[in-house]
């Protein structure tokens, strides 16, 4: 055993189908601590996709699981959880639109973004508030909608009616409709609440990177639907947002609810991994480590655009602290990243992807770690002479 004492500092996102990004933090953990009497502690985190609610609210006081009746994206009740943790100022809901309006609550049979509605999104975040909240932290990703968030922002107290001064209907189909606007309940609302959007895509409102173009065929959209909520979106822009910016990056995101978030609540949209990372202050414990482990089940050439391990080796580097990573297996493009300058090293579990077996993950992950840790501990004890 190496009885040399290393500050080693854990930070792997989940390995999808097989283990929790904690359960891939202990399993490394684990089997550093057989082979040497390290300090090594354990980061839950994710990019803003599975696992997030865990890694924010992971060592957190207070945490409180939420479930409450909310509208559903074809107008029906669902149960929508979220988790609220932290006490007074720092009071905060840990929110997933997917909850209230997410892709996979609407049958395939039925998947259409003319007629699906984000009100839930609002009833989850009026709920929020109401029990005290004062800071939201929300994503936005899976969801089944492209109404611009005209839903959700009806849930909040607004109001969009047609020529005949009725309230629009639910879904894109109702922007068609909307002659006039009122919206000044809302912030009233929402007053002091600090909102944060998780928004991993960079997609603008309109155009042929928007999101009618861009997403709402995954949501069941013909040709014909997307053409149509083209035309009715930038009209709704045209009408109430003029000179708000439709082609900022993330305006896209879930239907045009990240220009919602944007434009009418006033929130920040943030890649997912840097707001984990900023909520759980891995910056502070990264400072004086001697090394970073990251990873996820499969990096591949997306690994660099805003995925954990990325963020976390971005972090360390800051520091000049080494970084390795490891992965269940590699995907197509998993030379840009060993090529990229931020991970001193990076291992597969095996290296034929595919072939990585979830019911014996922990098991094979801390074998990995266990045959790969000699050589990242010389490059450690290299590094530390370099510098003495």
């Amino acid at each position: 055993m190496n009885q040399t004492t290393y500050n080693i500092i854990i930070a792997t996102d989940s390995f999808k189908g097989s283990m929790t990004s904690y359960e891939a933090g202990d399993a490394i953990a684990t089997a550093i601590k057989e082979q040497t009497p390290s300090r090594v502690t354990v980061y839950p985190v994710a990019d803003g996709g599975e696992g997030t609610t865990e890694a924010l609210s992971f060592g957190r006081a207070a945490v409180l699981p939420q479930c409450i009746t909310v509208t559903g994206p074809l107008g029906e009740k669902v149960q929508a959880k979220y988790t609220i943790f932290g006490t007074g100022e720092e009071k905060t809901a840990i929110l997933e639109m997917a909850q209230a309006a997410g892709l996979t609550l609407v049958p395939v049979s039925q998947r259409n973004p003319l007629k699906t509605t984000t009100y839930g999104v609002g009833e989850m975040i009026l709920d929020a508030v109401r029990k005290g909240c004062k800071k939201l932290i929300v994503g936005i990703g899976g969801s089944a909608t492209n109404d611009v968030g005209i839903g959700m922002l009806q849930a909040l107290g607004a109001s969009f009616t047609d020529i005949n001064d009725q309230e629009v209907s639910y879904g894109a189909e109702g922007i068609e409709n909307i002659a006039a606007m009122d919206t000044t309940g809302i912030l009233k609302k929402l007053k002091d609440v600090d909102i944060k959007v998780i928004c991993d895509v960079n997609n603008p409102l309109v155009g042929d990177e928007g999101c009618s173009t861009v997403f709402a065929p995954q949501k069941g959209a013909d040709l014909q639907m997307v053409q149509r909520m083209e035309q009715a979106i930038t009209r709704f822009a045209d009408l109430f947002a003029k000179d708000y910016d439709r082609w900022m990056a993330g305006a896209g995101a879930a239907g045009g609810l990240g220009y919602a978030f944007a434009y009418f609540l006033h929130a920040e949209l943030v890649h997912g991994i840097d707001i984990v990372l900023q909520e759980i202050h891995l910056e502070e414990a990264v400072r004086t480590a001697d090394l970073v482990i990251t990873g996820e089940g499969r990096m591949d050439a997306q690994t660099l655009m805003g995925k954990t391990p990325a963020g976390v080796a971005r972090l360390a580097k800051k520091y000049a602290v080494p970084v390795i990573a490891y992965a269940g297996c590699f995907g197509d493009g998993i030379e840009q990243c060993t090529e990229s300058g931020l991970f001193d090293r990076v291992y597969a579990v095996t290296e034929q992807e595919g072939a990585f077996d979830p019911q014996m993950a922990v098991r094979d992950l801390g074998q990995k770690v266990r045959e790969t840790m000699s050589e990242w501990i010389h490059m450690i004890d290299t590094k530390k002479g370099a510098n003495e």
